[in-house]
């Protein structure tokens, strides 16, 4: 049984690797063989996807984290357009230079990434997406969070309770100066004892 998404997704993108995005004009593949060549690092894909299945199926099919997934029609408007070049060309520097970052970001979290990139639709809009797991073991999120809040509980309680501990000898030892006070005044000079 085959998973549509993936299915459709498998057939877009082989069709798009071994035609070498063939549905780039002349001066935009041209363009693209150049953003190739300025950022070698970079894994560019050509893919007009056609559902969220296919981006997903994308990305959970790339590795590594430099991948982009740039729509033809922001090719071709790259390879017109400086402005969108310079502008869309940030978004490759990004990428040129992300594991760093990503493999930071895995260790500061205790996670596994698989992959991480970009996706440039047709709009225009840049989505920065990562593919990863979790090392840590997976505990159910109701019961992590009321483990917290209990442990904070018993905090808050056991600081309450130091605090009233405290306020009782500071109490004690109030009374027991008064008690000496009250012998001075009265001439009897029977010892306190001080708790």
């Amino acid at each position: 049984m085959a998973i549509s998404g993936v299915t459709d997704y498998t057939n877009t993108y082989a069709a798009d690797r071994a035609n070498g995005s063939s549905s780039l004009n002349g001066d935009s593949q041209a363009y693209l063989n150049s953003l190739k060549e300025k950022y070698p690092d970079v894994n560019i894909t050509v893919a007009d996807f056609k559902n969220g299945k296919q981006e997903d199926a994308y990305m959970l099919g790339s590795r590594g984290y430099n991948n982009i997934a740039v729509s033809s029609s922001i090719v071709e408007k790259m390879a017109k357009d400086p402005a969108a070049a310079a502008k869309y060309e940030k978004v490759f520097a990004e990428m040129s230079s992300n594991s760093e970052r990503i493999e930071k970001f895995a260790r500061e979290n205790n996670d596994e990434i698989l992959s991480a990139g970009a996706l440039i639709d047709k709009n225009g809009k840049v989505s920065y997406w990562m593919v990863g797991r979790s090392k840590d073991t997976m505990e159910n999120p109701g019961t992590v969070y009321k483990e917290k809040v209990q442990k904070q509980i018993a905090e808050k309680r056991a600081k309450k309770k130091e605090e009233e501990s405290l306020k009782e000898k500071k109490l004690a030892k109030a009374e027991s100066v008064e008690k000496l006070m009250e012998q001075i005044k009265a001439g009897t000079s029977q010892p306190v004892k001080v708790q």
